[in-house]
């Protein structure tokens, strides 16, 4: 009986002083980062986001091309002089060109820098949603682990009241061979003893419902690398005003500067583009004999300037604008939202801290109660009501301090998420 109530006592004791990350919880989202399709979406998105900064600035080198072409006409002027067999032709019947050409851009006012800009914060913008995503899966790795330990700690408490009602159930026994029970008495005890077994059943199920969530989020079977004894500890300091740190808010502010930059980009719309165009090759069509191809070679400067394009660029404008207000108002969104949930996680954080403190006295006493109960069954002066009480009382006692430890770190653990801990790195 004693070896018993020291089980009870120590699985009791789990996760009652707070520790460090454990190295294998790194090491299970590290196996998240490398396995989860989504993430590897987005590190391909990335690589797709930079190739297209690329082809923005591309935009400013020049453009060189191969050109050919021949062109049959009919009819083409002819003019015979008066008095001579001579036929003047000044336009060929078969036209042919072949050369190259280049545009280079001389100047656009900033038009392409704003472009560029834009495609580098949509870039940053798709690296930052990536590490949110990261941030969101380590944190449900987390969870599950925090939960997996919780599940354990649940099943030992089972096992060891199991074990103390199999005790029971032969001092009743021994009680009824010496007519010092009754066999309601033993019934009672082997109902209550299938019930805890029933109850452990359930979390045994759950626990293997959370294992299977763990490998879909790792891609590797890791049911023997939960440590029952882990924690979380609360975070000592309390999230900034501006949350700035927090991943979603960091996107957040990202998707501004993207709206920005597209502002920047619809307003260098209304400025002028100075192009230098050249082309050299060979061509005919060239006085006197227009049949003849002959060397050839252009060069010059054109410049574009935006007039009128039917409210096009305005209202381009209007939308960029309406954009980035409504980037502003997103962000302004997720920050109250975030300082109404750190309340919220503060408040359960102190509420479970005064819980579990009023649980470790009332275990202690569950334990002394039971102790006593044990001890008086044995020798006649309770009934074996009160036994059955005083172990309803330590099992309820067992419960609800592993519920208040496991409720005070998931608290603690979205608490520091919303500050943007990286407890993986």
């Amino acid at each position: 009986m004693k070896k018993i109530l020291f089980m009870i006592c120590t699985i009791s004791a789990l996760g009652a002083s707070a520790q460090q990350v454990p190295d294998n919880l790194k090491g299970m989202v590290q196996h998240t980062f490398d396995h989860f399709a989504k993430i590897k979406a987005m590190e391909t998105q990335q690589r797709i986001a930079a190739d297209q900064t690329q082809l923005a600035k591309a935009g400013r080198l020049p453009e060189i091309n191969g050109v050919a072409s021949y062109n049959h006409v009919y009819p083409v002027p002819k003019v015979q002089l008066p008095g001579s067999d001579f036929v003047f032709q000044p336009v060929p019947s078969e036209n042919i060109n072949a050369g190259v050409e280049a545009r280079q851009l001389l100047l656009d006012f900033g038009k392409s820098g704003s472009h560029i800009r834009q495609n580098e914060a949509q870039a940053s913008l798709l690296n930052l949603q990536t590490a949110e995503l990261k941030e969101q899966l380590a944190y449900q790795v987390a969870n599950v682990y925090l939960g997996i330990a919780f599940l354990h700690n649940n099943i030992a408490v089972q096992n060891a009241n199991i074990h103390l009602l199999e005790e029971t159930e032969h001092m009743v026994e021994n009680k009824l061979k010496h007519g010092d029970a009754i066999d309601l008495d033993l019934l009672n005890t082997r109902v209550k003893l299938e019930t805890y077994r029933n109850r452990k059943v359930d979390y045994e199920n759950s626990l293997q419902k959370q294992l299977a969530n763990l490998e879909y989020l790792t891609g590797e079977p890791l049911a023997d690398s939960i440590s029952t004894l882990f924690e979380w500890p609360a975070p000592a300091v309390q999230a900034a005003d501006d949350y700035n740190s927090n991943a979603t808010v960091k996107s957040s502010l990202e998707q501004e500067k993207v709206a920005e930059t597209g502002l920047l980009a619809a307003k260098s719309q209304y400025k002028p583009s100075l192009f230098l165009d050249a082309g050299t090759g060979f061509k005919n069509a060239y006085l006197p004999d227009v049949n003849t191809p002959k060397f050839n070679y252009a060069a010059g400067v054109s410049l574009s300037v935006p007039i009128f394009h039917g409210k096009k660029l305005r209202t381009q404008e209007h939308m960029a604008a309406t954009e980035v207000e409504v980037a502003k108002w997103n962000t302004k969104s997720i920050k109250d939202n975030i300082r109404k949930e750190v309340l919220q996680q503060q408040s359960d954080i102190a509420a479970n801290k005064e819980r579990l403190q009023t649980a470790e006295v009332l275990l202690q006493q569950a334990q002394r109660a039971l102790e006593l109960a044990q001890s008086r069954y044995r020798n006649g002066v309770i009934t074996y009501l009160d036994l059955q009480n005083a172990q309803t009382s330590m099992l309820e006692a067992q419960l609800s301090k592993i519920q208040y430890q496991y409720q005070l770190s998931v608290s603690s653990l979205a608490l520091l998420q919303l500050n943007g801990n990286e407890f993986w790195k």
